[in-house]
């Protein structure tokens, strides 16, 4: 009954609760590394010029050593809760077929590249291979990138609601 009612969701459905819950925790994972990068990025390293230059690179990786579990974490709930939602709303066998479907894709293969990037950053940063850490503009590129690309997987996902 659960898988039934999970891919067919209806209103009234005893697992409504669960679906809407599920989405929630999407939302506020999504929150949480979207925000989490569009704050570092707009008030966090703007406000580091008000401390000395030296104690920067030491904040700056010790903040980014924070918010990589954060976006680890809320990557895993992205993907507990998507897989369900996304299979609630359109059969596989249409997901190639319909305009929903493919906006889905377009959607994950974006967030794929987001996931990518973030392991990127997350074995760099790791003891094993500090010595070959990029320097801070580079990440600095990567974490623009993957907010650009966040803001994208907003876009997508409204253009989801209107489908």
């Amino acid at each position: 009954m659960t898988e039934a009612v999970i891919y067919s969701y209806k209103r009234g459905d005893k697992m409504e609760i669960i679906i809407i819950f599920m989405l929630w925790l999407h939302y506020l994972a999504t929150v949480m590394w979207i925000g989490g990068m569009a704050f570092n990025i707009m008030v966090l390293r703007p406000s580091m010029l008000a401390i000395d230059q030296n104690q920067r690179p030491a904040l700056g990786t010790t903040v980014l050593k924070r918010f990589i579990i954060f976006a680890w974490l809320s990557i895993a709930v992205l993907i507990l809760t998507g897989i369900p939602m996304a299979f609630s709303r359109v059969a596989i066998e249409d997901i190639f077929s319909t305009t929903y479907g493919i906006v889905l894709l377009s959607k994950h293969f974006v967030t794929l590249i987001m996931i990518l990037i973030v392991t990127w950053v997350s074995f760099v940063l790791s003891t094993k291979l500090a010595p070959f850490a990029p320097k801070p503009n580079t990440i600095l590129i990567l974490v623009k990138t993957n907010l650009s690309l966040g803001i994208l997987v907003l876009l997508l996902t409204a253009i989801l609601k209107g489908v």
